[in-house]
């Protein structure tokens, strides 16, 4: 019995079999419009940048420096010394003379660099820094063709011109539904 019903089954679906047909002619087609496709890319750039910011800094920094005026002070402490020291002791005197009206000059700059004064100053630095950047690219081409009466869209890679004229290949495909 189920034979008979699988036989039947396969006489009637092996019946109901349609064929089709493709014919592929070639037509001339004329390009209407072109419309740019395009695709956008995001990346991540890491680049050095420089960044610069103005600081107050304490004007005491200039005054760390051995001047004219501390050659100044060194030379009225030797000429002191020298008038003070008797003897054999007057090099002596006269060296502890120059130290100590040096360190008296030093002393003087940075007493009255300490004041609170300062500079304002423009400070630099390199640091890296990651940029997005968005690049847009062409993807290919939208064209608006008219071909035998019709208006297709067709998708290429190649840009044309409105006016163009193109080959297409044309399928036609018959088949019984």
């Amino acid at each position: 019995m189920n034979k008979i019903i699988l036989s039947l089954l396969s006489v009637i679906i092996t019946s109901y079999h349609s064929y089709a047909e493709t014919k592929i002619t070639t037509t001339t087609g004329y390009v209407q419009s072109v419309e740019v496709l395009k695709k956008y890319i995001t990346q991540q750039v890491p680049k050095k940048e420089k960044i610069c910011e103005i600081k107050r800094v304490p004007t005491n920094q200039a005054s760390q420096g051995f001047g004219a005026d501390n050659l100044i002070g060194a030379l009225i402490g030797g000429a002191i010394g020298n008038k003070i020291g008797q003897g054999g002791g007057k090099q002596g005197s006269t060296a502890i003379g120059a130290l100590i009206g040096s360190e008296a000059v030093r002393s003087h700059k940075q007493a009255h660099a300490n004041n609170g004064a300062f500079v304002e100053k423009e400070v630099c630095r390199l640091q890296r820094i990651v940029h997005t950047e968005t690049i847009e690219q062409i993807s290919g081409y939208r064209l608006i063709i008219e071909a035998d009466g019709n208006l297709i869209t067709i998708n290429s890679n190649r840009s044309y011109n409105p006016g163009d004229s193109l080959s297409i290949r044309k399928e036609i495909k018959y088949s019984i539904y």
